[in-house]
């Protein structure tokens, strides 16, 4: 971002005419780039404003970020930053700068595959941190457990993960995307709960239950190494399937008519969740039949 516009203007011009230049990407409000002559390098622009069609036409590729309110929104220490523009814009950038650069290509599946065996299969924690950057993050979503930074991080693979897994935990895929830069897996988490799983149940005595869990992980590499997984599942079929959630629970809102409790009764709703089927379904798509909680209702009952 230049700090004015003929500054601007210039700089892009010197950029688009010169011939040892491989690919122009440019963050930059599309009002303020000039256009482009018909023969200059393949040019990606990331704007906050959709201005200028003759501009967009003459370019290979402009994003436009509507919800950000300048191209700050990439800068971590700008007053318009924005963490998930910003992450969007850099794979983007990445994915047009490897095709035309023609690389460097890393195989992302056997990044992720080294580093799930060390933490699952070794449970080694230093060859597991070995496989991710200096300062990795990881986070799991439902329970906000994980580490940010290598010291961090360590600490939560040794005394909350890696040793914490039961012995016959397996990881069952189900789907894999490979991207520019990350790798998003569906799988079936599975286990005995034989013990406090800190970083997926916390606090939560073992009630010897077999758990099959449906999971999403989405995890970004950095060069060869990993920057941070983001993992996602949905904790309620978890309790469910330890017989922790129960079938209806107090419902403490009039209905939509109007309608409250008669006197010594109260409303439950059925808790809209399911158990071990919902792995299932995940694995084979016809053996659960879709749909069937659109039958759940609120219920009134002794309030006792």
């Amino acid at each position: 971002m230049a700090d004015s516009a003929i500054e601007l203007e210039d700089t892009v011009r010197l950029l688009l005419t010169h011939t040892e230049i491989s690919c122009v990407i440019c963050y930059e409000e599309l009002s303020r780039i000039p256009v482009p002559p018909l023969s200059c390098p393949p040019l990606m622009i990331h704007s906050s404003h959709a201005h200028s069609n003759q501009l967009r036409a003459r370019c290979d590729i402009a994003h436009i970020y509507d919800d950000t309110k300048s191209t700050g929104f990439t800068l971590p220490g700008h007053d318009d930053y924005e963490p998930g523009a910003a992450n969007v814009a850099h794979t983007r950038s990445l994915g047009f700068l490897k095709k035309l650069l023609n690389g460097p290509y890393f195989d992302l599946e056997a990044i992720w595959d080294e580093h799930t065996l060390y933490e699952f299969g070794e449970r080694d924690v230093a060859k597991t941190m070995n496989t991710m950057v200096e300062e990795p993050y990881v986070n799991h979503v439902p329970t906000i457990t994980g580490g940010i930074g290598r010291k961090a991080l360590t600490a939560f693979y040794t005394d909350h993960f890696v040793f914490n897994n039961p012995e016959d935990t397996k990881l069952e895929l189900v789907s894999r995307t490979v991207g520019t830069d990350r790798v998003i897996d569906e799988f079936i988490f599975s286990f005995t709960h034989d013990r406090v799983i800190d970083w997926l149940i916390p606090g939560i005595p073992p009630t010897h239950k077999h758990v099959r869990i449906p999971f999403t992980s989405v995890v970004n590499v950095r060069g060869d190494r990993l920057y941070h997984e983001h993992i996602a599942w949905d904790q309620a079929t978890v309790l469910r399937q330890l017989g922790l959630l129960p079938e209806y629970l107090p419902f403490p809102y009039p209905l939509p008519d109007g309608r409250t409790p008669a006197k010594g009764k109260r409303f439950e709703y059925r808790v809209p969740t399911a158990g071990a089927e919902t792995a299932q379904k995940l694995l084979d798509e016809s053996s659960v039949v879709s749909n069937h909680m659109f039958g759940f209702e609120v219920r009134e009952v002794d309030d006792i």
